[in-house]
């Protein structure tokens, strides 16, 4: 229901090599309205959206096996899905049946060539507490409208400009994704009032990116890779000795 959220915090994929687009075709930028190229509908995604049934471990891989029975798809590891629940060691729905979940899978979230490690560690902290928040929260039933309409509102979000474009939720309200945005957060400050600055922080910190979009990933990559992108974005690997970091021409 909140991957929406996650790509819209973290979005920072804005540019394409005209080789995405047109084979052959090297070296020209492509800018196509997306914040997250990856995960918007241009990204990896299966031809149809998958609806899974989430009421116990057992009945989630059966419905995933169905999809390759079917030939939907090969092989489980081609659930082109935001969020995979996996097992301990290497992926197989056996594996997971019989040992369980070990660890949720995100997989909508952009690396970050504004930060060395290619992640903010506030986006970290921020996704351990949207975890939290919402384990707190009311169970909501993932019925297949509900699961179609959160992966529309995943490939709304990876949109570039926010306040133009709308995600539904579970209740039937529409909204665009600033507004929804805004309110979530509202709500997750109230949550973990008295948890200390930092969460306040951090909050406010994701808070910023909806109040002015000059402070999304996707907006500053865009601002400093247009006329070149991937050029540049290879100067930026680069570790500058004499600076003692990485990208110092185009970090500032």
């Amino acid at each position: 229901m909140f991957n929406w959220l996650i790509v819209a915090v973290t979005a920072a994929s804005p540019m394409l090599d005209s080789s995405y687009l047109e084979k052959g075709v090297f070296g020209r930028d492509i800018y196509n309205g997306m914040g997250s190229s990856r995960c918007s509908e241009l990204g990896y995604w299966n031809f149809f959206t998958p609806v899974l049934d989430y009421s116990d471990i057992g009945a989630y891989s059966r419905s995933i096996e169905r999809y390759i029975e079917e030939g939907l798809i090969r092989s489980s590891s081609e659930l082109y899905y935001p969020v995979r629940l996996k097992p301990p060691g290497a992926y197989s729905l056996r594996r997971l049946r019989e040992d369980g979940v070990s660890h949720i899978e995100l997989r909508m979230i952009d690396l970050n060539p504004l930060a060395d490690a290619g992640v903010d560690v506030r986006d970290v902290f921020f996704l351990q507490l949207l975890m939290v928040y919402l384990a707190c929260q009311p169970r909501r039933e993932m019925d297949a409208n509900r699961q179609v309409e959160s992966i529309a509102n995943t490939k709304n979000a990876a949109r570039f400009d926010l306040k133009t474009v709308h995600i539904t939720n579970g209740d039937g309200v529409t909204q665009s994704v600033v507004d929804a945005a805004e309110e979530v957060l509202a709500a997750m400050k109230e949550f973990f009032r008295g948890f200390g600055e930092e969460v306040l922080e951090v909050l406010d910190f994701e808070l910023d990116k909806f109040l002015d979009m000059h402070n999304r990933y996707a907006w500053q990559v865009r601002e400093r890779f247009s006329n070149g992108f991937v050029k540049k974005g290879l100067e930026f690997c680069k570790f500058d000795s004499a600076q003692g970091r990485y990208g110092s021409v185009y970090a500032e």
